[in-house]
Order: C-alpha cells, then sequence, then structure tokens
C-alpha cells in the first residue's frame, strides 16, 4: 500500500508543477466607458525570474470588438507597447463606446516565452466585458 501512496504523491506534485507556467497576460474582466467616450484597457505580460518575452520574435494581440465598442487598432506590435524594449511589454488600448450595453471585445494574444537556452510559442485568448453606459446630462 505504500508504493501506492508514493505515486500518488510523485503524480501530484508534478501536475502541481506543470499548473505554472511561468507566464501570465493581466487582461481586466471588464472595462466600463460611457458613450461616445473611450476608455483605457490595459494588457500586461508579466513573466517568471529567468523567463523573457522573446524580442526576436514578434508580439501579437489580436482584438476583435463586437458591434458598440471600437477599438483604434485591431491588431498590436512590440512597437505599440507602452515599454517596447521590456523583457514583459505593457500596452494600453483605448477602447470606445458607441452603443449601451455589454459588448464583447475578443482578444488574442501571441509571443514566444524564453528561458536561458529555449523558447516556446505562446498563444492565449481572452474576453473581456466592454460596458457602455449612456451619458445622463448633469445640470437642473
Amino acid at each position: 500500500m505504500r508504493p501506492r501512496s508514493c505515486s500518488a504523491a510523485i503524480l501530484l506534485i508534478a501536475g502541481t508543477a506543470s499548473a505554472a507556467p511561468g507566464w501570465e497576460v493581466r487582461i481586466p474582466d471588464r472595462v466600463e466607458v460611457a458613450q461616445g467616450a473611450s476608455a483605457p484597457l490595459p494588457i500586461a505580460i508579466a513573466v517568471d525570474r529567468g523567463l523573457t518575452v522573446s524580442k526576436d520574435a514578434p508580439v501579437i494581440i489580436d482584438l476583435v470588438p463586437e458591434a458598440g465598442a471600437v477599438v483604434k487598432k485591431r491588431r498590436l506590435g512590440r512597437p505599440e507597447a507602452v515599454d517596447p524594449g521590456a523583457d514583459a511589454p505593457r500596452f494600453m488600448v483605448a477602447v470606445k463606446g458607441e452603443a449601451a450595453g455589454d459588448h464583447a471585445l475578443a482578444i488574442r494574444v501571441r509571443f514566444w516565452l524564453c528561458a536561458a537556452k529555449t523558447c516556446r510559442p505562446i498563444d492565449m485568448k481572452k474576453v473581456a466585458q466592454v460596458a457602455v453606459t449612456t451619458t445622463t446630462p448633469s445640470g437642473p
């Protein structure tokens, strides 16, 4: 019976190690914007110590908004980053609200994650909600 519990412990440890990939793309689940106005949507690639985002390969962010939300550029690369030379670049996307309501913004991020001697491709998708509110006139 003892060998079974040892192998179960080994499997648990291996499963835990593979669950920590060493990177994360941070995008808020929801951004609020007034109708006719723009709001910033931050996109940040975070990597663990000892890892970098390859500077020799492209960083590509594709943005596909539903009708009612608009982005100026549908494809971003490292040159559009707030900090293009960083080991883990950050982006600030202006999202404009055209129609009131909740609108999905599909985001696909692709880059190469590098350790000391090897790199591997990363391709992740996420959907953020753009909540467009109607503006009410302030006054008497």
